[in-house]
């Protein structure tokens, strides 16, 4: 067996090693090999091979190899119950051929939400937020977790042992990240985090799995439907409600509409409490994307965009104050589009 060549264990994976790969696994030299510019984690190619075809190659740093292996499990398990996930054309986790832990994927037809969200109508915003829901509930079909937060398969292993737990280490993260790249101030997550220790409603959520990415990315859309779900490496065991805050926020982010949103809150139909719950949630992820600024994660260099992190930090200012106004640990309403 042709054996990997000498890497560095935390080296990343380039193109040159992804056309490489690529050959190796087609039996052919493709004729490019193009990285998709969205994620944080893994390394992923569009392959042009010489006869058209586009698949879809995903490398990941050899560090986390467990993340391949997990979407290889969810793969094996979601697919077959009607979640529009990827085909999986090949896998190569042992690193013994390859330097990097190898996946290959179908080319989902089109792009990511986020890229065409402008030229969907309404009424394919709503659509798609239907069938998404309808694929939420099939996930949320398969057995509740014994632990809550991202598990890499049905059975764990699970970091917290209550919701709550999630949401703290959640906000602790952000500070972490915070203080080491020192683009905002620290004291943004005390009030995020007062606001959850006040929220009884917490202790009582249940581990109900959910998919808890599929916001305007990793979620591919052609002549105006849903394509496929890209990009699940794990699941989120939980309050599925989750999601909802994350893509209010991904949209609140990049100033798109929010009617998207108020279609997931028109199915969902929290009530009082959970829509306090939502409130959170948001202001949670509002300081998750303030923490990301200055991360470099998989990019060459961590870029800080100076207009976004204006966005943001009024966001920020507007979501807390419109929290404070309806009593976000509360039984408050949602956040209002002006914020």
């Amino acid at each position: 067996m042709q054996q990997a060549p000498e890497i560095e264990s935390d080296a990343d994976p380039t193109a040159q090693y992804a056309v490489e790969i690529a050959g190796a696994i087609l039996g052919e030299a493709p004729k490019r090999a193009t990285r998709f510019q969205t994620g944080t984690s893994h390394f992923v190619f569009e392959i042009e091979t010489a006869g058209g075809g586009r698949p879809v190659l995903r490398l990941s740093r050899r560090r986390d190899i467990e993340t391949a292996r997990s979407a290889v499990y969810w793969s094996h398990l979601l697919r077959p119950m009607g979640v529009p996930l990827p085909a999986l054309l090949h896998a190569d986790l042992s690193m013994a051929r390859h330097p990097f832990p190898v996946l290959l994927l179908q080319r989902l037809p089109d792009d990511d939400l986020g890229t065409i969200f402008g030229r969907l109508s309404r009424s394919e915003l709503r659509a798609l937020a239907e069938r998404l829901a309808v694929i939420q509930n099939i996930v949320a079909g398969l057995p509740r977790g014994r632990g809550f937060g991202y598990a890499a398969t049905c059975d764990g292993p699970f970091a917290h042992d209550s919701w709550r737990g999630v949401v703290v280490a959640h906000l602790a993260r952000s500070r972490a990240r915070i203080r080491i790249a020192a683009v905002v101030e620290e004291g943004v997550v005390d009030p995020v985090e007062a606001a959850a220790e006040r929220l009884g409603y917490l202790d009582r959520v249940t581990a109900v799995p959910s998919l808890h990415d599929i916001t305007t990315k990793n979620v591919i859309i052609h002549e105006g439907r849903l394509s496929g779900i890209v990009d699940v490496d794990d699941l989120c065991f939980g309050d599925p409600l989750l999601l909802v805050a994350l893509i209010r926020m991904a949209l609140l982010a990049h100033g798109r509409d929010q009617a998207y949103v108020e279609d997931w809150i028109d199915i969902v139909r929290p009530d009082a409490e959970q829509s306090a719950a939502l409130d959170l949630y948001t202001l949670q992820f509002c300081v998750d994307f303030m923490a990301e600024l200055g991360q470099r994660f998989n990019r060459n260099e961590a870029a800080i965009d100076p207009a976004y992190l204006a966005r943001l930090r009024a966001l920020y200012a507007g979501l807390l104050d419109s929290g404070s106004r309806r009593h976000v640990t509360g039984s408050g309403s949602t956040i209002s589009r002006s914020a």
